[in-house]
């Protein structure tokens, strides 16, 4: 038997980062801490996963952890540690009679150690109150209940293997449910031996997140990308990318630097050019908008920062003779272009019919309605990001402030720039708010194409619809744009985009399928 223990609900620090969710269900890698910590379990051990009682799990996590053949154990909530792994081993009805491992819920290895009645153990790096190794054979750990010394100590770090797991819960349940005097106890019944863990991260506290985040990114980073505690270098054998890139960078005008990392320069070694950012401790707003639990006015919170930069960006005076992106180049041109490439390779026409619920509609039609609620021709010039949206914006919560990375830098055919019309953030901005697009690229959804039949699910839940409603009036107060300008900027994003999907048929199947999603919505919204 293999126990995830995440039935308790993160700590206070990290609940205002990320709501009210279990440990296990932290971000980490565009997808939850649980699915990276299932993958650690041995190979055809039962593996189970304790949640709170009062946690309610969505539908697409519930389909998840099923396909993955994870039962969930829901234990009563406000148990002790010892008193939860009580209550989930009775509750999961496994035979005490095997082998158990249990790993904590804010806890990930690289690889477990290997061995019988073993306790992992790490160096601690920082001052929190972790269990400590000790020489003490009648209290061979003990709970840290003051402030850690600067000598290094060997702490428990969340993963256990016991051979009789009945000798557990009576050491456990003998101990008035500690789990600390449990593990002393059944240490002086049948023995236990402490083992140096490998790559162990701890997600439990808000520093730790962040630092194990920052070390989790670096080891599963490209080549392309390099990770310090410091900073972050960025390269690319496309050189022409990576250098519009600094240039953005480099030639930001001041006002602006307040929302973007601390910008280190760039070189070009043996012809390949890098530059480098400050190194932020901070999540991304995709990995917020699909995994965490905010309240609606915290994200009012930070789209009105988001809408605060893109104002900056507007009132940012445009060098004469600057090459300049405009909506129709970025939008119609681009659109019609990659559509075609797309149909072309999917063997379909523009003239093509579809059925979606339940309305039959072409190509053809949703680009000529998207192309009617386009706005207007007047251009909204200004400092250009070219990719404003959630997986390249920050948020810092202590600073109430967005930080935002990965800028476009140039014209499509190739001409530096800072500049453009900052309509095109907008859009890219609303595809994520509004066209779900990081909730696609998580993996969030269900599609079904077949007969020219289209079926969609996207697991987005109800309580971002006030969050989307009050984007929509910002941006109609701020900018003067409509929900229509929105989604028809939306769907013509989400068409040009489908022949860069190629590497995965059913992700692309999904992008293509939200078209129709988001015609529908621009359609009742004409009516």
């Amino acid at each position: 038997m293999f126990l995830i223990m995440s039935g308790a609900y993160v700590g206070q620090e990290l609940e205002s980062e990320f709501g009210r969710i279990p440990p296990s269900f932290l971000p980490l890698g565009n997808r939850r801490l649980f699915q990276h910590q299932v993958a650690l379990a041995p190979q055809g051990v039962k593996v189970y996963l304790s949640l709170p009682e009062s946690y309610a799990v969505s539908e697409i996590d519930h389909q998840w952890l099923e396909q993955h053949q994870v039962t969930i154990i829901a234990t009563p909530d406000g148990l002790s540690l010892g008193a939860s792994l009580v209550a989930a081993l009775n509750i999961s009805g496994h035979s005490l009679n095997a082998p158990l491992h249990i790993l904590y819920g804010d806890t990930l290895f690289n690889q477990l150690p290997v061995g019988d009645d073993i306790v992992s153990v790490s160096t601690a790096k920082d001052s929190y109150n972790w269990a400590v190794l000790t020489n003490d054979d009648v209290d061979w750990l003990q709970d840290a209940n003051t402030p850690m010394s600067h000598e290094s100590q060997r702490i428990i770090d969340g993963y256990f293997k016991f051979s009789r797991p009945r000798e557990l819960v009576r050491c456990i349940t003998q101990s008035e449910w500690k789990f600390i005097a449990g593990l002393n106890r059944y240490h002086k019944s049948v023995g236990l031996s402490a083992v140096n863990s490998i790559g162990w991260l701890d997600f439990g506290h808000v520093n730790t997140y962040y630092h194990s985040k920052a070390e989790f990114t670096t080891q599963r980073a490209f080549n392309e990308l390099t990770i310090t505690a410091k900073w972050i270098e960025k390269s690319s054998i496309k050189n022409q990318k990576i250098a519009a890139e600094a240039y953005w960078f480099d030639n930001l005008p001041m006002a602006m630097r307040g929302f973007i990392p601390q910008y280190l320069g760039s070189q070009n070694s043996e012809g390949k050019i890098s530059y480098r950012l400050e190194y932020l401790y901070l999540t991304a707003l995709n990995e917020l908008f699909v995994f965490s639990r905010l309240p609606s006015q915290i994200w009012q919170k930070i789209l009105a920062s988001a809408v605060e930069f893109l104002s900056l960006c507007l009132e940012q005076a445009v060098e004469p003779n600057a090459p300049i992106n405009t909506l129709d180049i970025l939008f119609s041109d681009k659109t019609a272009l990659r559509l075609n490439e797309f149909c072309t390779a999917r063997h379909i026409t523009l003239e093509d019919q579809w059925q979606f619920a339940g309305q039959h509609v072409s190509l053809a039609q949703i680009l000529r309605d998207s192309q009617k609620h386009l706005p207007d021709s007047k251009p909204l010039l200004g400092v250009l990001h070219g990719d404003f949206c959630f997986s390249n914006i920050l948020y810092d919560f202590r600073a109430n402030k967005i930080k935002t990375i990965d800028p476009r830098g140039m014209t499509p055919d190739g001409q530096k720039t800072l500049y453009g019309d900052i309509r095109y953030d907008l859009a890219k901005l609303s595809h994520s708010i509004l066209g779900l697009y990081d909730w696609i690229i998580a993996g969030y959804y269900h599609v079904e194409i077949a007969d020219n039949a289209i079926e969609l699910k996207i697991a987005e839940q109800s309580h971002h619809k006030e969050t989307q409603q009050g984007f929509i009036e910002l941006i109609e107060q701020t900018f003067g744009l409509t929900a229509k300008n929105l989604y028809a900027m939306q769907i013509q994003l989400f068409l040009s985009m489908l022949p860069l999907h190629a590497d995965d048929r059913r992700r692309q199947d999904a992008l293509f399928a939200n078209a129709f999603r988001l015609h529908q919505i621009l359609l009742r919204l004409d009516q």
